[in-house]
């Protein structure tokens, strides 16, 4: 039961925060636990438990930790909202840092860097005893465009595989227009209104 407790309680968890724990735990005994295959290192001192499942939600969380501040978009955040194939091989997040990515066994956690002002526009979506950082769909949409200065036709976009039907249904314009304002970029522009085209011939 107090094992069950501390899954749900740290789900993800750093060096730091063992303190919390009702035992005391020391780098040297995290480090024992993990030869004995009860915890696992995901990347950059973050640590989940090794008999944990190792979900769609757990790896968007275990993103948020890893390099912070982030929150989840790009691809991973289309996957979530269904506007591409699930892929689980990379997830993707951007952050204010310098562009990085870590890798845990098979699986990527990509960041790709925004200026501060346009950290904003994600939810924090509630996940056992916390929460995770994910872009609304607009600035999903957004944050890719911006970030794919290379997409300058709708056949480009047509190669994207989107799900034209789930866009359509997620998308609020006016958001999108609301922040296209806040990037204040006008070739972003341009990329957003190819979007539109393809959504109206799609």
């Amino acid at each position: 039961m107090e094992e069950d407790k501390r899954k749900r309680d740290f789900p993800a968890f750093s060096l730091n925060e063992t303190e919390k724990l009702s035992d005391k735990v020391y780098y040297h005994r995290l480090a024992e636990w993990q030869k004995k295959g009860y915890i696992r290192r995901i990347a950059n001192g973050i640590f989940v438990f090794a008999d944990d499942a190792t979900d769609e939600m757990q790896l968007y969380y275990s993103a948020n930790r890893i390099y912070e501040p982030s929150y989840i978009s790009l691809e991973s955040a289309f996957a979530y909202y269904d506007f591409i194939p699930e892929a689980v091989y990379t997830v993707t997040s951007v952050s204010t840092k310098k562009t990085s990515s870590f890798q845990n066994e098979n699986i990527v956690f990509s960041y790709r860097t925004i200026s501060r002002r346009l950290n904003f526009g994600y939810i924090l979506l509630p996940w056992r005893n916390a929460t995770i950082r994910i872009a609304e769909p607009e600035k999903a949409i957004l944050d890719f465009f911006y970030l794919h200065a290379e997409l300058h036709t709708v056949e480009q976009i047509n190669g994207m595989r989107f799900n034209a039907l789930a866009i359509r249904e997620k998308l609020d314009w006016k958001k999108i227009y609301s922040y296209l304002l806040m990037f204040d970029n006008k070739s972003l522009n341009k990329r957003v209104q190819l979007l539109g085209e393809w959504l109206t011939n799609a």
